[in-house]
């Protein structure tokens, strides 16, 4: 019966499109670049150790390099042991990071007309996003993305915003055809100039918007160039008219950055992050991807930086911190700040050892989130841990409301309030038949119409459902 089983899949299996094999070879040179070139690319970073997904339209899917076992719904892809064939598609893939079978994987959507080296080239940029997201580290912007969000209030009716932008793309388009690393340096300055003087009239929120996108698809972006221009090198590609083509496109895109208007304006950056990073690698050569990650810079930073454009006001950062010895003041603050932790920690832990029932409420597969704080008595405990000294509204949409008049911890992260709310005597647990709860005392009133409710000594919890 399951050989039967595995003859009628095998049976309705179409097979494989032509355009496969410029898959497999597309494939083949971005696996050649991450053993041979990888760091070349960016620091760290392994194409071909990332499975991939080619996703053919209408015609079905194709996964290379993957390791182990093919996943379900696969079949092995002609002698290629890493390969597998599937001859469905979802008709809403898109081309972006995703997950098969517990593994990580890029995923590429191809049309019949792609060519080598644009295929090279955006293999790459969706590896680096698993890259980026395996990197991904608390506090830090590298792997964190944007808001996307953004993009609905981004004011792309702004003539002087949009001829901001515009001059932006003239100046970086010049940058990459200019002969002499002087010349480089002076238009990456007068970049900047123009950059930060828009910024400050779009507003940090959407300033922190165009520098997290060029973060994010930018520098991804900037590895699908970078590995196509590495690819190129070598006397065997393939596809160098290809590779040409792509780099004459890029150019062409900064000289229009503004004038794509059937697009998002989050497609910008896609222009802007390469050529920021090709400057970088003139001005600077590698070196500004180790210290963009470790010094937790955006791109414009590491520009601003590699090209000297903040070199005044370096200098005279070094002789305010040479005056008042900076030094000093950085181990009186690392010891202030231990201080400010443990002091912190011994608040939270004083409240909760206080006598009477301590009541934790938790909320499973929705957010927990405040409907009203004091902003004068809320402490920061720890990074997420928040002391609200006082009073809170808390709500979970219409499934919970809580109104606390006594000291509460929120951990944010955990998703969790702890508060103690009275003695036993006082505190009114009331659980319905249809699951809603209800609790009352003098420092708490609580509604939520579905959660669990459990007490173990004097800890009373109480999980909101969804």
């Amino acid at each position: 019966m399951v050989l039967a089983a595995l003859c009628l899949a095998l049976l309705v299996q179409q097979p494989p499109p032509p355009v496969t094999s410029t898959i497999v070879t597309a494939h083949a040179w971005v696996a050649r670049l991450g053993r041979e070139m990888g760091d070349s690319i960016w620091p760290g970073f392994r194409p071909d150790t990332i499975p991939v997904l080619y996703v053919v339209k209408g015609q079905g899917t194709l996964v290379l390099g993957w390791h182990g076992a093919l996943p379900a719904g696969f079949i092995p892809f002609v002698d290629h042991p890493d390969a597998g064939w599937q001859s469905s598609t979802d008709p809403g893939a898109a081309s972006t990071g995703t997950e098969l079978a517990g593994q990580r994987a890029a995923q590429v959507v191809v049309s019949d007309s792609q060519d080598i080296a644009s295929l090279v080239g955006l293999t790459t940029h969706e590896a680096f996003h698993v890259f980026e997201a395996a990197s991904k580290k608390e506090g830090k912007r590298f792997g964190e993305g944007e808001n996307s969000f953004l993009v609905t209030s981004y004011p792309v009716f702004d003539p002087q915003n949009e001829a901001g932008m515009a001059l932006e793309g003239r100046i970086l388009a010049a940058a990459e055809v200019a002969r002499t690393k002087a010349e480089r340096r002076a238009l990456a300055r007068q970049f900047l100039a123009v950059r930060e003087s828009r910024q400050r009239a779009l507003g940090a929120e959407l300033a922190e918007f165009e520098q997290l996108t060029e973060l994010n698809e930018g520098l991804a972006e900037y590895t699908l160039v970078r590995s196509v221009l590495l690819a190129a090198r070598h006397s065997d590609f393939p596809d160098r008219a290809g590779a040409e083509r792509l780099r004459a496109g890029k150019l062409t895109g900064l000289h229009k950055l503004t004038e794509a208007v059937t697009l998002s304006i989050r497609l910008r950056y896609y222009a802007t992050g390469p050529a920021l990073g090709l400057l970088l690698d003139a001005l600077e050569g590698p070196a500004w991807k180790t210290r963009l990650v470790n010094q937790n810079l955006t791109v414009q930073d590491a520009l601003a930086d590699a090209s000297g454009y903040r070199a005044l006001e370096l200098a005279l950062r070094r002789q305010a911190e040479t005056r008042f010895v900076m030094q000093q003041l950085l181990s009186a603050a690392d010891s202030g700040v231990a201080g400010l932790r443990a002091f912190r920690r011994a608040q939270v832990d004083s409240i909760l050892a206080a006598p009477g029932v301590q009541l934790v409420v938790t909320v499973a597969g929705r957010y927990l989130g405040l409907c009203g704080i004091d902003p004068q008595n809320l402490l920061q405990v720890e990074p997420g841990v928040l002391l609200h000294t006082r009073w809170l509204q808390a709500c979970a949409g219409d499934a919970f409301q809580a109104t606390f008049n006594t000291p509460v911890v929120q951990d944010r992260p955990a998703q969790t309030l702890c508060a103690v709310v009275g003695a036993d005597s006082t505190v009114k647990v009331t659980v319905n038949d249809d699951g809603s709860v209800r609790i009352e005392s003098p420092l708490v009133s609580l509604r939520a119409t579905k959660a669990d409710v459990s007490r173990d000594g004097r800890i009373l919890t109480v999980k909101i459902k969804g």
